[in-house]
Parts: C-alpha cells; structure tokens; sequence
C-alpha cells in the first residue's frame, strides 16, 4: 500500500542487539521476485507493506524508515524489511534512485533444528558491495532465466539461502580497518583475484595453500567463512558466470567458450552450466538474443 506517512517518533537506528530476521537453513525460501528497481520516493510520502519478506542493495543517497525506525542509506548497503512490516523511504536525489530487490517468502516446516536457524540484522551498512552484487546477480540469473524449471528455481532458492547464511556472519566477519589487513585477510583477496584471472586453469586447494604459505584446512575454512561456499564452488560460479557473459556478447561457439572458461569437455560444460543455470548453454544464448 501507498499513503500519506504519519509523524514519526525519534530517530533510532536498527542494530543486531535490538532487531533481527532469523531464517531456518533447514527451509528453501520461495523467490517471487528479483530484480533491479527504480524507487523515485521523497520525504516518506508513500508507505510499503508486503506479505513477502524483501532483501534490498541499495544504490543511492537516502533515508528508509521501517516501522518507526530510522536507517541512513548509502550506496552499497543492504536492507531486510520483513513480511508485514511498514517502511517509506527519501531518495535524496529528486530523479530517484536503483536498488536491487529480492521477495521471498518462508513456508515454515515443524520440526526444523533449532541450530539450523541463522540470525542476523535488518541493516547491513556498506560490506563488500562487489561481492552482494555478484550475488544479487546471481539470484536474479536464475529466478529470471527464459527456461523456467525445478532445477532454475531450486537454484535461485538456493543461492539466495547461501547469501542469507553468508550476511547471518556478518557481525563475526565484520573487522575493523587494522584486522582487514592482516595476512590471511590479504592472502584471501590475492586468492580470489588469482581465480578470476585463471578460469581456464584447474585449481587444487592443495597447490593454492602451499602458494600462499597457509594450512590447506585453514584455507579452506577462511575461504567458506568469507564467501558462504566452497573455494572450487566459487570458481565453478565464476566460470559460469563468465561463460554467460561470453556467449551474450561474443560470437564464439559453446564449445569454445567451455575452453574458455575452463570447461573444455563440451558435455561436463552442459552439465555445470544447467547445474548453475538451469538451462544449457545453446538455450541460454537463444533466450538472450531474442
């Protein structure tokens, strides 16, 4: 709904000790919607209310109001506004502003393991804004794909769940200026660039910890502690996302673009990719040019 917003009391801003979303890792949600949005709002005119839960990025200036709380809003930060909760926003710029969004709703399960269930805060202020991009991208890939199947929805579920478990360690992850720059933190970035660089190479956690002079367990579990997932799994996501990107915009064949990224047996290529997709190669690329 959209109204006239009422006098709001005062200021007061959403921290993990006084306003969580917790979500139970046993349970898929359901996406209903994900994509990049055009919010033209000012001075908390219109006010919000779904029966869905939604996960913002938002990528402007502004203010956002949940319930009778408060957030500044940069670019990069992140948001969760739970189902039937009130919120308004104040896009600063009077042209509007973007924010990735993503509805999703929860079909609670009885029984579900207390220790399955992740907490985590409303409010996320600018963290690793290249990385929740990738993400929300991700997630839009899949809910969006022309090919609609049990596998792309599982996928899309399945990829939010892992970014939903990846911000539910935020506060552990969270470091202060002088930790960020430690050396496991630093040999992390050079790992993940070391990725990005060399999709075509096969990777071996072994090799990569001798590399970097660093235990292959501890490599592992700093690697799955930042990330949500596994350093061979981030690869595989990144070699296909990148084989997306090349069968989009270039005209090499599938199988060339398999070798490309990696994926030089033309089946295992097909297999990964509608593993990832949903799809296969061939029909990503006729969906994406028609």
């Amino acid at each position: 709904m959209c109204g006239t917003n009422s006098t709001k009391k005062d200021q007061c801003f959403i921290s993990s000790s006084d306003w969580e979303f917790h979500f139970p890792l046993a349970i898929l949600p359901t996406i209903n919607r994900a994509r990049y949005s055009f919010l033209k709002a000012r001075y908390f005119q219109c006010i919000y209310q779904s029966t869905t839960h939604a996960i913002h990025m938002h990528d402007y200036e502004g203010q956002m109001y949940l319930n009778d709380r408060l957030i500044d809003l940069h670019p990069g930060d992140i948001t969760i506004s739970p189902a039937n909760h009130q919120s308004s926003y104040h896009v600063k710029n009077p042209d509007g502003g973007w924010h990735y969004c993503i509805h999703f709703t929860i079909n609670q399960q009885n029984g579900a393991p207390a220790e399955s269930v992740c907490t985590m805060p409303l409010y996320f202020p600018q963290h690793d804004v290249r990385e929740c991009e990738w993400r929300f991208k991700e997630i839009m890939s899949f809910f969006n794909v022309a090919t609609e199947s049990p596998a792309t929805s599982f996928g899309a579920a399945n990829a939010l769940r892992q970014f939903l478990l990846w911000l539910s360690l935020y506060p552990e992850m969270r470091m202060t200026e002088d930790s960020f720059s430690t050396v496991t933190d630093h040999k992390i970035v050079l790992l993940e660039k070391y990725i990005i660089s060399t999709l075509e190479q096969p990777l071996c956690v072994a090799d990569l910890a001798r590399k970097y002079h660093i235990s292959q367990n501890y490599l592992a579990q700093m690697f799955r502690r930042k990330h949500g997932t596994s350093i061979q799994q981030y690869q595989l996501q990144r070699r296909i996302s990148h084989a997306q990107y090349l069968l989009r915009s270039t005209l090499l064949s599938v199988k060339e673009v398999g070798a490309t990224v990696g994926l030089s047996d033309p089946q295992y290529f097909n297999k990964r990719f509608r593993q990832i997709t949903g799809c296969s190669p061939s029909e990503f690329r006729h969906s994406e040019n028609n």
